[in-house]
This record gives C-alpha cells, structure tokens and sequence, in this order.
C-alpha cells in the first residue's frame, strides 16, 4: 500500500509542482532545493535554512498553510505526524498565474534588483509551475490533507511569508552561470528521471522531469519558442536512449520519437511544446511497460523480437534455433524458463493477437485475416483462435461491431 507522501507526490507530480521534505534544523544546502537555488545565484550566502523554518513557523500542528512569499511564489507546508513530527512537507513552488513584464518589473523594484537580474528572473519563473485553477487546487489539497492530518476541519489558509531578503546582492548576475543547482545534483536529477523512464515508472518519471525543468537554465533567451523546442527534443532524445537501455525495439522507439519531433516542431506557442512533455513520459513509460525485453536473456531476446516483426512468415523453434546459431534444445528450455511457455506457444498466441486486431479494425474476410498473421488454413486458424479466446473469429467480430473498441 502507497503511504501518504507518495501518493501526495504523485498527485503533485501530474501538475508538475515538486515535495520537499525538510527537518528543522537542516542545513541550508539541503533547504536550497526549496526554489532550485534561486536565491543563491541573486544573493552571497543566503541562509536557506532560516527561510525554511520561517515557514515552518507559520504552520499550526495538524495543519496546513498556503504561504506567498516575497516573490510571489506559492509553498503548500504542513507538519508530519507521529514519529514523523519534526519533519515538514513543501509543496511547490508554483504561481496562481503567469507573470507578466510588469510583474517582472516591480519584483525586480521591490527587491532591488539590478537590470542584468531580468534575463535571470525570467528564465526562472519560465519553469514554475502554473496553478490556473486556483480554487480546484486548494479544493483537492484540503481534502487531501484533512484526510491525511486526521484534521477535518483543516482550512488551507494563505498567508504571507515576509522572510526578509538579504542586502548583499551578487554583484553581477550572468545568466549563462545559472545552473540552480550543483552539476551534481543536475545530473542525479537527470539520472533518476531516466532511471523512472527505463523502469516505466510515470509517477516519478513525471515527478523527476518537473525537478529537471528547474535546472535547465542555462541558455540566453533569444526566440523563446525555438528554445523551448530545442530543450524539448532534447527531453526527447534523453527519454528515447532511457528506453533503448530497457531493451525496447529500435522500431518502437523510433515511432515515438519520429511522432514526438514532428509534434514538436508543429507546436505554435511555448504552452503546446512543453504540454508534450507529460504526453511524453507517458509515451515512452508505456513503451518500456508494453515491449522491454531488458530482463530476458539474449538468444531469448533476440526470439521474441524476431517473431513480433516476422510473425507472417513460416516460424518454428527448429528455423529460429538455426537463425540464431543456437542448440534448439537449449533454446527450448532457456524460452520457457524465462518466458513462462513454449516458444511454438508465443508463435500462435502473438498471431492471434495480430488478428484481434484485425478483426476489430478492417472488413478483412477471414482467409485474408488467416493469411495476414501467418495461417495458411483458414480452418487451422479459427480452431485456434478459438482455443485461446473461448470464441469462435466470427463470433468475435460480431461482437465488435455490437461493442466497437475504445480508442484508450
């Protein structure tokens, strides 16, 4: 059973806001992740630490604040429980809305910002996520965490986090030298997004990609739409080496990925080519759940491909024994063993799989279904789609057409 946190995490991961767990007194590295070190690069020796338990101070036990800081930036906080009550939850940070060049003006006013700041600003409110449905958020958040905190009456109030902001200002800012974070943290971030993808997670792939988002910043703005199309393929050559990795079939990547750069290249704003990425990780997970062959063994591997792109032809355990230039006994015995049947049995059962779909998608008549998933007898061919699916070809498409498939 998935405890509390997670699930929380995987709720925040589909709006792509990060959790962050903290303890009080935790050091101020660890407490830098709270707004991906965006303080630090503006500020000499910010004390990431006194800003997260300035927050927490504003949160009542068995609680939770909605608490705006200096930025405008939005942060979820509420205490743990039990064993767990030294310890405090930041969902965020996020915004209600997106920032215009007047927001950006007077923040950089209000904080004193020098002009060589703005690029920086920009660039970092670009990745924050945007809550639009403000009311649905806090909505589900307090439901959530009333459950959770055992507090029925929890109210999400919004508070205002006056944390003061250091005087001693970085003396230049140089956007080219914001990394929001160490190379090393970048790159376990990366690291732990791929491994999420190549395991098919969604959840965390999803969750890890939003803590990416907030480290790639470290080109000028000049056409903001070819930037974020670029970083998208990027994102996008990242996830298609994370599936490779998991054994999926060259063909099957090369799908998704062929689908995913025209699609990119095709989007007219800034919006439609990062609302890819959450497709994306779905995608590409789904490709790893559906066709990863990672954990067979090769002479295995190299069967299973083989039938799945070739099942049309003339296959046998004897043919693809010599194909491969392994013993058919051992190849017998190795299929089984890792596959749970026989290899004769993942022939038949992978062509009839080939002609549900056929049944259900084309008028094809039955010789020409049979022909097309490898039946030379069509008689041969319905004794044994009925033997695995109980139903008869005809009785199956009859059905269809009273029920057609979902699209899902």
């Amino acid at each position: 059973m998935l405890e509390i946190q997670e699930v929380l995490r995987i709720i925040l991961g589909s709006y792509r806001v990060q959790l962050t767990v903290l303890e009080r007194g935790c050091s101020s590295p660890e407490a830098s992740a709270l707004d991906y070190q965006f303080r630090d690069q503006l500020y000499d020796g910010f004390d990431y630490s006194a800003f997260a338990e300035s927050m927490m101070d504003l949160v009542p036990a068995d609680d939770a604040m909605d608490c705006r800081d200096s930025f405008g930036l939005h942060y979820v906080v509420f205490r743990g429980r039990g064993a767990d009550r030294e310890s405090y939850s930041f969902c965020g940070p996020y915004t209600y809305r997106a920032f215009s060049e007047e927001d950006f003006s007077r923040l950089m006013e209000s904080h004193a910002l020098g002009e060589d700041a703005m690029d920086a600003v920009r660039w970092y409110f670009r990745r924050i996520p945007v809550i639009r449905d403000g009311p649905g958020w806090r909505q589900m958040l307090t439901e959530f965490l009333s459950r959770s905190l055992a507090n029925p009456d929890l109210e999400l109030v919004r508070v205002t986090h006056d944390h003061p902001e250091p005087s001693r200002k970085k003396s230049s800012v140089e956007l080219s030298g914001i990394s929001y974070a160490s190379i090393e943290a970048r790159y376990a971030v990366e690291t732990a997004m791929l491994n999420a993808v190549r395991r098919g997670d969604i959840a965390e792939a999803t969750y890890q990609q939003n803590q990416f988002m907030g480290f790639t910043l470290d080109q000028r703005l000049t056409d903001p739409l070819r930037d974020a199309r670029d970083m998208v393929l990027a994102v996008n050559t990242l996830y298609r080496k994370a599936i490779e990795q998991a054994a999926v079939h060259p063909t099957y990547i090369d799908a998704i990925s062929g689908q995913f750069t025209v699609e990119i290249e095709k989007a007219e704003s800034v919006e439609q080519v990062e609302a890819l990425v959450p497709k994306m990780i779905r995608h590409y997970c789904l490709a790893v759940r559906r066709h990863s062959l990672e954990r067979y063994s090769a002479p295995v591997r190299d069967c299973l491909n083989y039938v799945d792109f070739h099942y049309r032809e003339s296959l046998s355990l004897e043919s693809l024994a010599a194909r491969f230039a392994v013993n058919k006994n051992y190849l017998s015995n190795r299929f089984h063993r890792e596959v749970g049947k026989t290899l004769t049995d993942y022939i038949r059962q992978t062509r009839i799989q080939r002609a549900v779909r056929l049944l259900e998608r084309t008028p094809l008549s039955m010789q020409d279904v049979a022909e097309q998933c490898g039946f030379s007898d069509a008689n041969y061919f319905a004794r044994t789609f009925k033997k695995i699916n109980g139903i008869s070809p005809h009785a199956y498409r009859k059905s269809m057409n009273r029920h057609p498939p979902s699209d899902a």
